[in-house]
């Protein structure tokens, strides 16, 4: 075990702290075999309903592997992951709702059980994200897993995207179910966008400290494309959440950087005016009634959880109860289907209350405070803060709450906070290096948040 105390604001040890804790703290470096096993469970993630083997997904295989390979070869090093913060409010989020669903009518664990699932996955992960190496890998696999998504999308969308028009919200849906109705990629779109949006995302941040412009250029150019690939599933989310991620590293980073600000100019100016647009014509909310007779399914459903919001807000009704009964009585149910709450928050307050969201929050409360110190100085850090954030973005637009992409931010960050960072600084002293295929280095700028 980590000979520290097990806490959430870690600072800057003293020169004089006993060299066997500093060798405790210097893990082993990721082999090969460790670094290949993250990143094929990052390319392959879009393709987790293309395959299956005797009814078992392939990413389930895949964190099978993950997880078998952990138990098998790095034992200690698990048992000095599984008890950080970050892994001990999950843990806590899990009992409390066990308990608020085993009290509730028609209970059903398979909720939680996939939360617990994502719990497990996400502390294999921090074990394999122990080293620049490893982390640099991983950001590496979310580029190459956006650019062949992103041809994937072009190939089946951008033409025919291009040749038609939309003058509303229900018109560019329409258009969007028949142009992608028939992708070679059986993933929601919507999580397509998303991992396009993320690995754009990780080449923007990347772009920003490098000193090669052939290669910044190249990053840049890597982030366009994938961005405007991301935007032709016409996903209102995806574009918010790119938009605040580019936002967010360009402030992490240093706004006042006129090179970086250039850089971003640049970017939107060159998306704006390759998105076909008919994809704009879908980026709007609203309460109304179509000329369908029908209210858009997201405000449906926020109009119900409100009107029914004093009889979850305390307890909630369970998630069982919920997808079987309560929800198709109390207003729900659209199209023979109970829908979810389309905002993970929102869908576990109905499902376990106000105690079980405390217990989520303080997941994200010890995530953020995992997030090292002047992340702006390093390439990593900061492209990390990138998929954090749309992480924390994507919850508040799906009411998923335990997919395999937090297991992978979450345990990337965990990991690296662990073995990379474990002062909770990103250090000034290292020089910038640009990205290679091992390692990416620290830019010279930074930013404390």
């Amino acid at each position: 075990m980590i000979d520290r105390p097990l806490k959430l604001d870690q600072r800057t040890q003293t020169s004089g702290a006993p060299t066997a804790v500093r060798s405790i703290l210097s893990p082993p470096r990721t082999t090969l075999v460790e670094r290949f096993l993250l990143v094929t469970s990052i390319i392959l993630l879009p393709l987790q309903n293309n395959f299956a083997v005797a009814g078992v997904s392939l990413m389930f295989l895949v964190y099978g592997a993950l997880a078998a390979y952990v138990i098998v070869n790095r034992l200690r090093i698990l048992g000095e992951t599984w008890c950080h913060p970050v892994f001990i409010a999950c843990y806590a989020f899990v009992v409390v709702s066990v308990l608020l669903e085993y009290s509730s009518p028609l209970s059903s664990f398979s909720e939680i059980s996939r939360f617990a699932q994502m719990t497990g996955g996400a502390v294999c992960v921090a074990v394999l994200c122990r080293d620049r190496s490893a982390l640099s890998a991983g950001m590496y696999a979310y580029i190459a897993t956006a650019m062949w998504l992103s041809v994937v999308l072009y190939s089946t969308g951008y033409g025919a995207l291009q040749e038609v028009q939309a003058d509303n919200f229900h018109q560019a849906s329409g258009v969007r179910s028949k142009t992608f109705e028939d992708r070679p990629v059986e993933a929601n779109l919507n999580t397509m966008a998303f991992l396009c949006a993320q690995g754009a995302i990780v080449a923007f941040a990347l772009s920003l400290s490098c000193r090669l412009k052939y290669l910044r250029s190249l990053l840049l150019g890597i982030a366009g494309f994938c961005l405007i690939a991301a935007f032709l599933p016409m996903s209102r989310g995806v574009v918010m959440a790119s938009a605040v991620c580019a936002a967010t590293i360009l402030y992490a980073h240093g706004a006042k950087q006129g090179k970086a600000l250039i850089l971003a100019a640049i970017l939107g100016m060159g998306i704006y005016l390759l998105v076909p647009d008919a994809v704009w014509s879908r980026m709007a909310f609203s309460t109304d009634v179509g000329a369908s007779g029908k209210m858009e399914a997201r405000a449906y459903i926020y109009t119900a959880a409100l009107n029914r919001l004093p009889e979850y807000i305390l307890s909630g009704v369970g998630a069982g109860n919920f997808m079987n009964k309560w929800g198709a009585e109390k207003g729900f149910m659209r199209g023979g289907v109970v829908l979810g709450a389309h905002n993970a928050f929102l869908q576990i307050t109905i499902f376990w209350g106000v105690l079980s969201l405390s217990m989520f929050v303080w997941i994200i409360w010890c995530v953020y405070r995992s997030v090292p110190l002047h992340c702006g100085r390093d390439q990593l850090a900061l492209a990390l803060v990138g998929i954090l954030v749309s992480l924390g973005l994507s919850l508040m637009q799906g009411h998923g709450f335990y997919s395999k992409s937090n297991a992978l931010g979450i345990g990337m960050l965990v990991g690296a906070r662990l073995w990379i960072w474990p002062r909770g600084i990103v250090s000034a002293v290292e020089v910038n290096r640009c990205p290679s295929a091992g390692d990416i280095n620290i830019s010279p700028d930074c930013h404390s948040r």
